[in-house]
């Protein structure tokens, strides 16, 4: 049978600029260059037509396929089953995609398999049943969607992965946070152990000077005073670092409360300067003046005058000798603003910036003796009372500015 008289015949349209030849031409042609695997077979399965490509597709030649049942384009394993649906569709056939959700494979003349989507046709002509497949070769989409699926298993592998590290790495860290608090515990119970104990021996030193100083008073012995003043200098110096420890560890534990009372903030500051006098360097001198006819605040007393020490005791120890420090003290607007300045070493620029930091010492500091708490304290009892510490700092002055309100609630 010829393609163009059967494609002829089977044309329903007519057009009006197109003779019967014409239209038969057409349809070859559509039928011979489609781009997809067209194959006409008849109701007992026999090929009588396909284009160029489905025999391109299945690697055949020429008219190879024509007269051959449909069943030699289907893998061996599928060919029972597929004349079996061949028989079922004449009886009631219908115009359908072929084999949906199913994997369906073409068979090529050299045996390999490869995937395939079937469109089917079904028409009557001269009282016969015909049924025109069109065939895709689906291989690239195939394999897109196989690597597609391996991208997805890779990615829900990798998922899978991380989350495993993830909940290793959150089990190691609540290990570590665990063993931290463990630590944390144990540290507060020596430096509350330690603190105490030392506090026994520091006053009975203490306690034993002062009676070393009375009996050796008349002697006039300059060498002894020197030795003694030496030794009490030492023995505040160590109660000073004690009690920065107890007082760094009750503000963490949640025990430091704020207590503000009434108080004469000049009279304060004068009672402070006397007692650090005495740690001063040779040379060095502890000034203080007042702005201002207003004097009276309502603070935490005690925090308050741990503020100030530290500031102070600061400036003497990072000052030279024969250099002056300079306490100052106003109230303005509510608000009390107290300045401490020394003419001392300064603060290096890049430690500035961790300096209120727990235990941190500056860099040109090291020789000097403390804890690195004194500031990191400081800050944190302004933080009590709602105040604020600023600092400025070079070679030969530094400053530091803190401000509170004059009045805390009691």
């Amino acid at each position: 049978m010829q393609a163009a008289s059967y494609l002829g015949r089977m044309s329903n349209t007519t057009v009006e600029t197109f003779g019967p030849a014409d239209v038969a031409r057409i349809c070859e042609m559509l039928f011979t260059t489609a781009a997809e695997g067209l194959v006409v077979v008849d109701a007992s399965g026999v090929i009588l037509m396909h284009n160029p490509r489905l025999a391109m597709m299945f690697g055949y030649a020429g008219k190879d396929l024509l007269s051959r049942p449909v069943e030699v384009l289907i893998p061996d394993q599928m060919r029972d089953r597929h004349m079996e649906h061949r028989r079922t569709y004449h009886q009631r056939p219908v115009n359908r995609s072929m084999g949906i959700g199913m994997d369906l494979r073409g068979r090529r003349k050299d045996g390999s398999e490869f995937p395939v989507e079937i469109s089917l046709n079904h028409f009557q002509l001269d009282g016969h049943s015909y049924v025109m497949g069109l065939v895709t070769d689906i291989t690239l989409r195939h394999e897109a969607e196989k690597a597609l699926q391996r991208s997805n298993q890779e990615l829900e592998d990798r998922v899978e992965q991380r989350t495993l590290q993830l909940i290793e790495a959150e089990r190691g860290l609540r290990e570590a946070l665990d063993k931290e608090r463990e630590l944390h515990a144990l540290k507060s119970r020596f430096v509350a152990m330690a603190s105490h104990e030392f506090r026994t021996p520091l006053s009975t030193i203490m306690s034993s000077v002062d009676l070393i100083a009375r009996y050796t008073d008349d002697a006039g012995d300059e060498r002894v005073g020197k030795h003694v003043a030496r030794i009490r200098g030492k023995v505040r110096e160590m109660t000073a670092m004690l009690n920065e420890f107890l007082s760094l560890e009750r503000i963490e534990q949640g025990q430091v409360v704020v207590q503000p009372a009434a108080a004469d903030l000049v009279h304060q500051c004068i009672e402070l300067i006397e007692e650090l006098r005495a740690l001063t360097r040779t040379g060095q001198t502890i000034t203080y003046d007042h702005d201002g006819a207003e004097r009276n605040v309502t603070l935490d007393l005690q925090m308050l005058s741990n503020i100030i020490t530290n500031l102070v005791t600061n400036a003497v120890k990072y000052s030279p000798e024969d250099r002056p420090i300079h306490l100052h003290t106003t109230i303005e607007g509510g608000r009390v603003f107290i300045t401490v300045t020394d003419e001392g070493m300064g603060i290096p620029a890049e430690d500035q910036v961790h300096l209120f930091e727990r235990f941190f010492r500056g860099s040109n500091a090291v020789t000097i003796q403390g804890t690195g708490l004194g500031l990191n304290l400081v800050k944190r009892y302004l933080d009590l009372m709602g105040g604020s510490v600023s600092f400025t700092s070079r070679p030969g002055a530094t400053t530091f500015k803190v401000e509170l309100p004059q009045h805390l609630s009691q």
